[in-house]
């Protein structure tokens, strides 16, 4: 994947609708071998690494025995997008959402199964460079903070 070198017009670069809650044997399945993978505070960390693009990832073990699932998410783009729709695009996460103002911005994200996550997006110099997912619902209203 070549970060920031799609639009909102093209498929998505990847889909991570569903990517919270997955399992950490679907995220090596799906990405490969993690260039980092260390345990912090009861937490598995991992971080994917592609031309132009990261992905960290946190896991936690629901019960003890148990593959950790991912609980919250951050991929970044070097060269980044114009506008947040064509990054939530490239993502595979959301097709038609209006553009919102500069800054740090927050969004509720839906996966297929109906639950309701945040999403937040950073803008650096003009440019959307990093999206992330959080497995919680939102306490916040759309927007700006």
């Amino acid at each position: 994947m070549a970060g920031g070198q799609t639009d909102s017009g093209r498929e998505p670069l990847l889909d991570l609708r569903d990517f919270l809650g997955a399992s950490t044997a679907t995220a090596f399945e799906r990405f490969g071998r993690p260039a980092v993978d260390r345990w912090s505070g009861g937490d598995r960390w991992l971080r994917f690494e592609g031309p132009g693009w990261s992905l960290r990832a946190r896991a936690r073990p629901l019960r003890t025995g148990e593959g950790a699932r991912i609980r919250s998410w951050t991929f970044a783009f070097e060269e980044g997008f114009d506008a947040l729709v064509a990054a939530l695009c490239a993502l595979g996460l959301v097709g038609g959402v209006p553009d919102l103002p500069e800054g740090e911005l927050r969004l509720p994200l839906r996966d297929s199964a109906g639950r309701l996550h945040s999403l937040t997006a950073s803008e650096r110099a003009g440019r959307i460079h990093a999206v992330s997912a959080f497995d919680e619902p939102p306490d916040w209203e759309s927007g700006r903070r």
